[in-house]
């Protein structure tokens, strides 16, 4: 069959399915006269729904995502202060008894223990054996013997002070701190004098340097316990507040360790650790309790950053039984 002149419909017939030319070549470009796809109005809409999901998905995620921020924020600062709050109990434990004092609300300092034990009255060059122990004057050896087998020699020869029954009083020989420490080797204290040495050998415990000759303990301690010393720890919060413009806070906490005795100490990025920054508040109180309880230290750390600020408190028994 041919096709009619003009047409451009195909002969019916075997291998024609009576389709036109233009949709064989591009089928569903036309149907019943109406171009098929999508329109101008069609993807403008389509835009403005995709941008309301958009905006709606935005929304609802933005404040888990927010209060994820702040979480991982206020977990960063409890970790901070929570650290140095740990740091500074734990060497509050380690304190010689009744060492440990406040100069001021931020500041704490103390006497930190480096090894301890256990003596036995010495007999310093006679037959009865005296108790608070004394030393011979020169030339002979200082001796004292030591009833803790576990003491270690090379620990004991770093000490540079050996402390006896420290009562902690502001009298004359009473205290580890100057004024009241005693410098002179004929005057008797808690404390050794500075420049006495130490060594341990088979169970004697041996006090060396100019100043051990003639020196002579103040009390004897019932329980016959004795502490080496060989660092004074101190904790010093410098100027805590805030900072208007970021919302940040802007003291520090430093630890400072100090190889001598005195009455006062200072404190620098030179001769200490930052133990925490960002530090927006902070005060020490220290009540060194009596003979019938312990002291009680309180430390409150607050830090700040962008705004966010977190307080902690910690007590901590302070074990003055001398």
């Amino acid at each position: 069959m041919q096709p009619i002149p003009g047409s451009s419909r195909a002969p019916r017939g075997r291998g024609f399915t009576g389709e036109t030319v233009t949709q064989r070549r591009f089928p569903g470009a036309r149907r019943g006269g109406k171009a098929l796809g999508f329109t101008l109005v069609e993807l403008v809409m389509v835009i403005a729904l995709a941008g309301v999901v958009a905006v709606l998905i935005s929304t609802v995620m933005s404040n888990p995502l927010q209060s994820f921020v702040d979480q991982s924020r206020r977990a960063e600062l409890v970790d901070l202060a929570a650290g140095a709050l740990n740091r500074m109990a734990r060497d509050v434990r380690l304190a010689v008894p009744n060492t440990l004092r406040t100069p001021d609300g931020q500041t704490f300092e103390l006497l930190a223990i480096h090894d301890a034990g256990r003596y036995r009255a010495n007999l310093a060059g006679g037959a009865v054996r005296n108790d608070p122990p004394l030393c011979q004057g020169a030339p002979a050896a200082c001796e004292i013997e030591v009833l803790s087998p576990g003491l270690d020699a090379a620990r004991v020869a770093e000490a540079r002070w050996m402390v006896l029954y420290n009562i902690g009083a502001n009298t004359l020989g009473d205290s580890v701190w100057p004024p009241f420490n005693s410098s002179s080797s004929a005057s008797p204290a808690v404390i050794t004098p500075n420049g006495v040495g130490f060594a341990l050998n088979s169970g004697v415990l041996t006090l060396s340097g100019a100043a051990a000759p003639g020196f002579r303990f103040k009390f004897a301690s019932p329980q016959h316990r004795f502490y080496l010393a060989r660092e004074v720890l101190g904790y010093r919060c410098d100027n805590p507040g805030t900072d208007a413009a970021t919302g940040n806070g802007t003291g520090v906490i430093r630890r400072a360790s100090f190889s001598s005795l005195a009455s006062s100490y200072s404190y620098s990025a030179a001769n200490s650790s930052l133990l925490v920054d960002g530090v927006s508040t902070c005060t020490f109180t220290y009540e060194p309790g009596t003979n019938a309880r312990g002291g009680l230290i309180t430390l409150r750390v607050g830090v700040k950053r962008q705004g966010e600020e977190i307080m902690l408190l910690q007590q901590v028994h302070v074990d003055n039984a001398p």
